[in-house]
């Protein structure tokens, strides 16, 4: 958008509004349930659960962030100062790149179970997976703060409004673009690389215990109904980074660009669209839930090895 005008009229505060709105809507109860459903009645037991549980609190604090965003994209300006500013765009990147680790290291706790089952064992330990927890939310807690240090409220004179989320200065684009490279590098494309790595080697051994069970009578009857909900698994994963993650810091990069006079196209209007769909990932979590669980028949009925999985 331009320095000079007033943008109060632009397709980005309804947008966002009904966005956040229906992601609160619809998000809320879900990690709700799946909150309940983890530390109620499955008393983190088992490492995948571990690691969706964590995946839930990211989601929920998000959307616990959520009323402001409303309140601000409905109203048009910021009434709230400079440290209610900083909470619901920190916990937007918070959630953001936490979800992309939880959801990274899903994909690789699965993937051992199916092509290391034995090998892995050691690996897929209750205290290492809260090791690998606790590791995660200290790395997203030292990447947060030169985040919310850039998540000021400010002044916004082409309009006399107070902002946030929005107007940033040239230097504070400056700063932000270096932490967003960083980010985009260590925080999507390396976990995107490996989730893509896991689900290849899974698929494959999978494969070829198809072709062994062609040939032996000993095959489950559920097996095939369970290895397909596996397969579902790493492809919501997958559609999550590809619907979600990716698009965002794509535009994002490109609109930093243009910020720094480096690409002459505005992609503001696409960085909106895309933004919207980095919300909605707290609502598309409780899939993976969902098909973790429906696949434990699968894990339980092929080795005594692999009775851990969930």
């Amino acid at each position: 958008m331009s320095n000079d005008t007033c943008s109060a009229q632009h397709f980005r505060y309804p947008l966002f509004t009904a966005t956040y709105s229906l992601v609160l809507v619809v998000g809320l109860p879900l990690n709700a349930v799946s909150l309940w459903t983890f530390f109620c009645r499955q008393r983190l037991k088992s490492v995948p659960v571990v690691y969706m549980a964590n995946l839930a609190v990211s989601d929920m604090l998000f959307i616990l962030s959520l009323p402001l965003r409303i309140a601000y994209f409905s109203m048009r300006r910021w009434p709230f100062g400079d440290l209610a500013c900083m909470i619901p765009g920190t916990l937007f990147s918070v959630n953001l790149y936490s979800s992309s680790f939880f959801i990274t290291f899903i994909s690789v706790d699965r993937m051992l179970a199916v092509v290391y089952p034995l090998r892995s064992r050691s690996l897929r330990s209750l205290p290492i997976a809260w090791m690998v927890c606790l590791a995660v939310w200290l790395i997203i807690a030292g990447l947060s703060v030169p985040v919310a240090l850039n998540h000021k409220a400010n002044n916004d004179s082409n309009c006399s409004v107070i902002r946030c989320f929005e107007n940033y200065s040239p230097d504070e684009w400056q700063r932000g673009f270096i932490i967003l490279c960083f980010t985009t590098v260590v925080g999507i494309l390396i976990p995107f690389v490996i989730i893509l790595g896991c689900t290849i080697a899974m698929v494959r051994k999978l494969r070829e215990e198809k072709t062994c069970s062609l040939s032996s009578s000993k095959s489950s009857i559920k097996t095939p109904l369970n290895k397909s909900k596996l397969v579902r698994l790493f492809q919501t994963n997958l559609f999550i980074y590809a619907l979600c993650f990716i698009p965002f810091h794509v535009s994002f990069i490109l609109y930093g660009l243009h910020k720094m006079k480096v690409l002459q196209y505005n992609f503001f209007d696409v960085q909106t669209v895309t933004m919207c769909l980095a919300s909605t990932n707290s609502c598309l979590d409780p899939l993976i839930y969902y098909f973790s669980s429906k696949n434990r028949l699968y894990m339980c009925s092929h080795t005594n090895a692999r009775t851990s999985w969930l």
